[in-house]
């Protein structure tokens, strides 16, 4: 265990926040002051005590509103500009960082730290200087100047190991991973930090009598993992994508045309009967990718060109787009919310809505000519996508400007299979490169301005042959999951990456 002291610390920040185009300053000469997130005092409810006249039971616990977090930052004041004083009179969200390091470079963003505190969209409050002159000798001192910083998120960052996990399960290829959870106290469920239920899904087995596919599954973040076939689903044809809408998980298949659900807490207690639905798929619009912000609000895009949305995946799902807004194979989507979602697939194609899917427009992509397989909105008109030549794209114009954010060893990246944002800050890449191993993990911690290999330090990937996803956990940004090929070309990978 180690105690870091205030000497180690050094902090950053970030104009605009955290975001591609957005470079981490140095603040070499600020100091973060007492870090604070205050949280409201719980209230008690109580009834008349049924054994004893003038005592009271408690009946319920309503937990305290959790505040805003708060930093103060002192400067010295210069002859130049004060950085500041311009936050103040600008009055725009700024993110800042406080980095905790040892034995490396403080100017160092991406290596330099052991930890890190962030603060994310913060707004600066009021500006002092203090004793800024001096009547006598002994009052001679340097000037400093002052201002707290209120945000709207507090969280640390911390370096990452990974490790291989469901080894005697993943016998075949993992294709899709998704992290189904939320943090409970146990009140309604079982206990949970939020990133415990992890589902993964494999390919099936193609060769004559064939397997059906699997979903390979945790319900304590790794400690023990099961398998079980999704038996609606023929042996040797494979499913596409998996999705966590409301109580059930759904599997998606491009080979059988149709979708596939059953209970997710049936499937951890190993009791689940899967159900196939066929309503409302075509067979020109084979199934490949699929995204559900709610449960309600559900999304699948597929060959051709084609869109289908469902409120209710066991009731089958309707078509908003039938090939005419683009005729491509749309091979990834995402949504901001269930207004804004955009589509990507091959040939360059991209398509996006702002009204749930009413309208879909198409949009130019960035790479002419290139299959884009990933896609991952920051914002209604801020995007990241990835392409099956290796480049990562951005737009801050949803799509009038492209930019190419270059990855460190470029060259050897021959595909971008996933990208993640945990927070607007810490973000993922899912890349297949060549070298050992060939499926890589990258990570940002500013927003997509930079990415570095995961894990930092010296450590090193598990040896693999690709990694298809990565499964984020949005209360924590500090866990992922990712599926893959493992390094012998069949056997399928599960990897947990944690502090």
């Amino acid at each position: 265990m180690i105690y870091p002291n205030t000497a180690e610390t050094r902090v950053w920040s970030i104009k605009n926040r955290a975001g591609p185009p957005n470079a981490p300053i140095y603040q070499g000469c600020w100091k973060a002051g007492a870090i604070t997130r205050p949280k409201g005092e719980p209230t008690i409810v109580t009834c008349p005590s049924p054994k004893q006249f003038g005592a009271f039971d408690v009946v319920d616990k309503i937990p305290g509103a959790l505040g805003l977090p708060m930093v103060t930052i002192t400067a010295r004041y210069t002859q130049d500009a004060s950085d500041l004083l311009a936050m103040l009179n600008r009055g725009c969200d700024v993110d800042l960082q406080m980095h905790i390091g040892r034995c490396k470079s403080p100017q160092d963003f991406l290596e330099g730290w052991d930890k890190i505190l962030v603060l994310e969209a913060a707004q600066p409050g009021d500006y002092g200087v203090a004793d800024f002159g001096a009547l006598e000798q002994g009052d001679q001192n340097p000037i400093n100047e002052e201002m707290p910083f209120r945000g709207e998120e507090l969280y640390e960052i911390l370096k990452m190991a990974y490790e291989e996990q469901a080894e005697t399960e993943a016998e075949l290829e993992v294709i899709a991973i998704i992290v189904c959870d939320a943090i409970s106290c146990g009140t309604c469920a079982t206990p949970s930090d939020g990133c415990e239920v992890v589902f993964a899904l494999t390919a099936s087995i193609g060769a004559s009598p064939g397997a059906a596919a699997e979903v390979i599954f945790t319900g304590d973040a790794g400690t023990t993992w099961g398998d079980t076939l999704i038996d609606t689903l023929p042996g040797g044809r494979d499913p596409s994508d998996l999705a966590c809408v409301g109580i059930n998980l759904i599997v998606i298949s491009q080979d059988d045309d149709s979708l596939h659900y059953a209970p997710k807490a049936d499937i951890l207690e190993g009791t689940e009967t899967w159900v196939e639905v066929i309503i409302g798929f075509e067979a020109t619009g084979s199934p490949i990718a699929i995204i559900s912000i709610s449960p309600r609000h559900t999304w699948i895009v597929g060959e051709n060109g084609y869109v289908y949305f469902t409120e209710d995946p066991t009731a089958g799902v309707t078509i908003q787009t039938a090939g005419t807004v683009t005729t491509e194979d749309l091979l990834a989507i995402h949504g901001y919310d269930i207004n804004n979602l955009v589509a990507v697939g091959e040939n360059n194609a991209v398509i996006v809505t702002r009204n749930g899917g009413d309208v879909y427009t198409a949009i130019t992509g960035p790479n002419a000519d290139v299959d884009l397989t990933a896609v991952w909105m920051r914002g209604p008109d801020e995007w990241f996508v990835g392409c099956i030549d290796g480049t990562l794209w951005y737009t801050l114009d949803a799509g009038l400007n492209w930019t190419q954010k270059v990855l460190p060893g470029q060259a050897t990246i021959t595909r971008i299979k996933d990208i993640k944002f945990s927070t607007p800050t810490v973000g993922w890449v899912a890349a297949y490169a060549g070298g050992t191993p060939a499926g890589r993990i990258l990570r940002t911690i500013n927003g997509g301005y930079e990415w570095y290999v995961s894990p930092e330090g010296n450590l090193a990937l598990p040896a693999n042959d690709r990694i298809n996803e990565i499964a984020i956990c949005e209360v924590d940004p500090n866990i992922i999951y990712a599926g893959g090929l493992a390094d012998d070309g069949s056997d399928g990978i599960i990897l947990k990456g944690a502090a």
